[in-house]
């Protein structure tokens, strides 16, 4: 009797340790996750800013361009023509053949010193009847130097814009300055040359 009663005293503390753990599977867990996490900051941009760092609406186009500009304030009344390179100049009151450009004299990259005159033969295919002799010739002080002669085509001329001839040559070097000259002439072919104008200029070396 007395050995049954200390086996059952015995065992009653341990059975009630195995429910109590029964109950609670992790006693000892040492990590938990909160039920509601704190809410992560969140970047608002203040009413009325655009979140550029400017606001649109207080930069003014036209102001930072300015009136000029093509396609703004009086840049729409602005010429098309008079800002495209290469039109040249107005030859609509130019006579052909006539005297209306100067003689350069300038140093070449090649050491010498070049004298040249351009010449509006044709506006246009009407301004010339047949073919054509352009004959220049040249003058240093009065002695000449040089002759310059082109044979211009009436199949050459240009169908779109004016006709040219390039009068020039290279001046002999007799001394560190000068007048050249330069006398242009004109003939059909098989007539004689007939003088159309003569052009001067003053050159230093």
């Amino acid at each position: 009797m007395i050995f049954l009663l200390t086996a059952l005293s015995l065992a009653g503390p341990a059975h009630a340790a195995d429910a109590e753990a029964d109950a609670d599977p992790t006693p000892d867990a040492s990590i938990s996750l909160p039920n509601d996490p704190e809410p992560q900051a969140r970047w608002s941009v203040p009413e009325g800013d655009s979140g550029m760092g400017f606001d649109p609406a207080d930069f003014d186009v036209e102001e930072e361009l300015g009136d000029d500009s093509p396609g703004l304030g009086n840049g729409m009344a602005m010429d098309p023509i008079a800002g495209i390179h290469g039109l040249g100049p107005d030859i609509s009151r130019m006579e052909p053949l006539g005297d209306h450009f100067e003689l350069s004299v300038s140093p070449t990259k090649l050491g010498t010193t070049a004298v040249e005159l351009p010449l509006l033969v044709a506006r246009g295919p009407e301004d010339l009847e047949g073919d054509l002799w352009v004959v220049a010739d040249f003058y240093v002080d009065g002695r000449k130097c040089a002759e310059s002669r082109h044979f211009v085509m009436h199949r050459s001329l240009s169908e779109t814009g004016p006709t040219y001839a390039w009068l020039k040559t290279s001046l002999p070097d007799v001394g560190p300055a000068g007048v050249a000259e330069v006398r242009v002439f004109a003939a059909k072919p098989g007539k004689k040359e007939e003088l159309l104008f003569v052009r001067q200029a003053a050159y230093a070396n």
